[in-house]
């Protein structure tokens, strides 16, 4: 997903050192980090942890940190010996006897990270009673911390939203939700819920952007990034036919170059009854030509040179659309002599007309054909061309050697 872009590589090693130094923190931290990355945890490392936080949760010493700590242990290595399993049990039944009588209590409490592992810990030990009573516990004390949360949603918060969606079902039940935020990518990729499809790509716009700006005030956020940003690379790679998304019709127009290397360009005629053929692209319209040939047997919704709603006097015309994903793909073809200031613009006018007051359509991807081959200038272009609010995804393809 980094797709050879250095500035992006730089930000995620950036990135995976704040995340490291969990590592050098307390057992509850160095759990999380193992778990939440699927690093590599070794028996050698993990079980003389796990022993001293068993012995931790059966003396007077417990504390919630402990016992989400053992719980995301048996996340990494649900076959941990009984003597661990009985004792993450032990100090949830401890947990759960605790009230948060004050507002102070109430917050010291409610530690959105503890409770992650602790709810990975009873996933993994399947004990369906003691699951049921952790749901209806948390949900009480979520209610009363409900009213001293801040207004702006953070990671913390977000984890506590996806605790409660997945303590509310039966042990057995099955979360769905949309990876729509770094936590809820999580759960899809740690298993603890099933992915549905993605309408846009807004959160992984939001997503890499956090990370180019390589500024996280807590470690704890910078691992949930990044492992959001693992999953959703790794699920990058692959585009679902039958339901294909925002996300599998950029993937799949970033693809095109990879299509061309059998384009026809040929010196000599190939057979005896044939001429030598050169399918030149020299416009926008057999640009378009193009795509339409690689979009539709998977878009059966695609339309092209589809009329807008009028704008006063101008009657707006979209190249491709996508009904059913709320898309308008934007083609232009650029030539040598044009300017990528030039683009810009026109890029940026088109939008305001596509996605005026009342129009079906809620984003604009364009495509872009390099005449020029100015490779140099594509990641500026795409740059500035992803802060026109609503562009999505914009895709630059030079134009082959061959054609040159």
């Amino acid at each position: 997903m980094t797709g050879g872009n250095p500035i992006l590589h730089e930000a995620l090693h950036a990135v995976a050192g704040q995340a490291q130094t969990l590592t050098s923190a307390g057992p509850l931290s160095i759990a999380f980090y193992h778990w939440v990355l699927a690093e590599d945890f070794s028996a050698e490392q993990s079980a003389p942890m796990a022993r001293e936080l068993c012995e931790e949760i059966a003396g007077g010493g417990r504390s919630i940190h402990a016992v989400a700590a053992l719980g995301f242990l048996l996340g990494i290595d649900p076959i941990l010996s009984a003597a661990c399993r009985e004792s993450f049990a032990q100090g949830v039944d401890w947990l759960m006897g605790r009230s948060g009588g004050s507002q102070t209590a109430l917050v010291s409490l409610m530690q959105p990270l503890a409770h992650t592992g602790v709810l990975v810990g009873l996933v993994a030990i399947a004990d369906s009673e003691r699951w049921q009573k952790f749901g209806t516990w948390f949900a009480s004390l979520l209610a009363r911390l409900q009213p001293l949360l801040p207004a702006e949603v953070g990671w913390r918060q977000e984890l506590l939203s996806m605790i409660k969606m997945r303590s509310e079902l039966g042990l057995d039940g099955e979360l769905q939700t949309v990876p729509a935020s770094a936590c809820a990518a999580i759960y899809v990729a740690r298993g603890l819920a099933r992915s549905l499809p993605v309408a846009d790509n807004d959160f992984a716009s939001q997503l890499l952007g956090r990370i180019k700006s390589v500024v996280y005030d807590d470690p704890e956020q910078a691992a949930l990034d990044l492992a959001a940003f693992r999953f959703l690379a790794q699920g990058a790679s692959h585009i679902d036919l039958r339901a294909p998304n925002l996300e599998d019709v950029s993937l799949l127009l970033r693809r095109l170059p990879s299509g061309l290397r059998r384009w026809t360009w040929e010196d000599q005629k190939k057979t005896p009854n044939s001429t030598a053929q050169k399918w030149a692209v020299e416009n926008e319209y057999h640009f378009q030509n193009l795509l339409c040939a690689l979009l539709a047997p998977v878009l059966p919704d695609l339309r092209d040179e589809e009329w807008l709603a009028s704008l006063g006097q101008k009657k707006p015309r979209a190249d491709l659309v996508i009904p059913s994903l709320h898309l308008v793909i934007e083609v232009k073809y650029w030539r040598e002599k044009s300017t990528p200031q030039d683009l810009i613009s026109q890029i940026g006018e088109d939008v305001s007309l596509y996605l005026k007051r009342g129009s079906p359509y809620r984003k604009v991807l364009p495509i872009i054909w390099d005449q020029g081959r100015r490779t140099e200038q594509y990641d500026l272009l795409v740059a500035g061309l992803s802060e026109i609010r609503d562009v999505v995804s914009p895709v630059v393809i030079a134009q082959p050697a061959f054609m040159v």
